[in-house]
This record gives structure tokens, sequence and C-alpha cells, in this order.
């Protein structure tokens, strides 16, 4: 489906959906970033897994990339509370190495892939270069990340910590950056909004999202476009 035909769709769904919905929805859209993307090494606790996306959908990261190896990721609806319904989560679950592509697929999209952890080579999240679109990659809850993807990210972020306790909690370390993050990008001069395309694409699916029987109203759509021609 091309731009123009999403615009047609977007318009027909539009009617179906109160004015006050459709404004809430374009104004979320407006606070929205691909700037800035989370990925997930091999989370296996659904409370954790799903704290992680209601942080990125509370502070505007759009897509988070989900690495499966040897755990499958299961979010927790009560926890979640709906979150993962207006993010656009991306699966990597069917390669044998699906850590390297991952980092492939995110690295040939102009990101800079960011390990989460301590390293000789680390900086602060306030030093953390923006100026180009970064993924910040998160691993299990008791070993961290892999070597494969500290060995293959380009830079090290840590969270300074001032007690005893070795690290944060996988949770509470994505609510930090992504908050820490979102602040700074929000005050910059970077350009780091949706562009009006992708608003248009993401606008029509959340309106498909918000109408119970959205995929019946689509099919009849598409089949009076079809007369019409």
């Amino acid at each position: 489906m091309n731009i123009e035909q999403t615009k047609k769709l977007r318009e027909y769904l539009h009617s179906f959906i109160t004015s006050q919905r459709a404004e809430r929805i374009r104004t979320v859209l407006q606070h929205r970033t691909r700037h800035i993307t989370f990925a997930l090494e091999n989370i296996y606790q659904g409370h954790n897994a799903s704290a992680v996306l209601r942080s990125c959908e509370i502070n505007g990261i759009q897509d988070v990339h989900i690495i499966e190896n040897s755990n499958t990721f299961k979010p927790t609806n009560d926890i979640a509370l709906g979150s993962s319904k207006w993010l656009t989560l991306h699966r990597h679950s069917k390669e044998k190495e699906n850590t390297l592509s991952c980092i492939n697929h995110l690295k040939s999209r102009g990101y800079t892939i960011v390990s989460t952890t301590p390293h000789k080579n680390d900086v602060t999240l306030e030093q953390l270069p923006l100026e180009k679109p970064v993924a910040l990659l998160f691993g299990t809850e008791l070993s961290g990340l892999s070597d494969t993807a500290i060995q293959h990210s380009d830079q090290y972020v840590q969270i300074p910590m001032y007690g005893f306790t070795e690290s944060y909690n996988i949770s509470v370390s994505a609510a930090i950056c992504a908050y820490s993050l979102m602040q700074r990008l929000r005050k910059s001069d970077i350009p780091w909004t949706l562009s009006e395309n992708e608003i248009i694409e993401l606008e029509t699916e959340w309106y498909r999202r918000s109408i119970k029987s959205s995929k019946l109203l689509e099919e009849k759509f598409w089949k009076e476009e079809a007369r019409e021609k």
C-alpha cells in the first residue's frame, strides 16, 4: 500500500472514531521518535519486558526491537497497560544468530549501536552523542548483554551507581535511559520527530486499533475502491 492509498484509508477510518480520539492520536504522534530505538536481547521475565515497553511508549520511543535467542519475549498485560498496542515491535527470531542479525539491520538504517553496560570506553547518558540515530541494547536480567552484542557495539553507556548493589534492574535502567535521552532530544535542535508520511502510516494503524470492526470496514473500503476503478 503506497502513501496515497494509506491517506485514503486513513480518511475513511477517520469517520468511525470520535474527533477527540483522532485529536489525541495526532497529538501523541507529534511527540514520537525513531531517532532513538531500544533493542532487548533475550529478555525472559514478563514483568520486566512489559515495564520496558511501557517506558518506551510513555517517553515517545516508537520502535522496540526484540531479540529472541534462547528466550521468548512475553510481556505481561497488566504491567504493560496496553502500551504494546501503540508501539512498533520488530522481532528478530528466525536467524541462527539473532543478535548479530538485529545489529546489522539497525546499522544498515544508520543507527549507532550502544551497549548499556560498563566498559572501559563507556560514557554517561549525558555524554552520549545524539546527532545520529542511536539504538540502545539491553541484556538479560542475570547475565546482561552477550559477547556478540558488546563486540559489535559502536559505543557503551553506563548509569552511575553509588551503592553496594552491582546494577539496576533492566526495567529501571530502560526507564532512566528513555527519560534522560528523550529529554535531551526535546531540548536539542536535532530533527528527531517523525516525518509526515510516518505520521500518516502510524495514524492509520492506530485508527485500525481504535475501531473494533476495523478489519471488516477496511475490506469494505477496498472493495469500494476496486469498483470505482
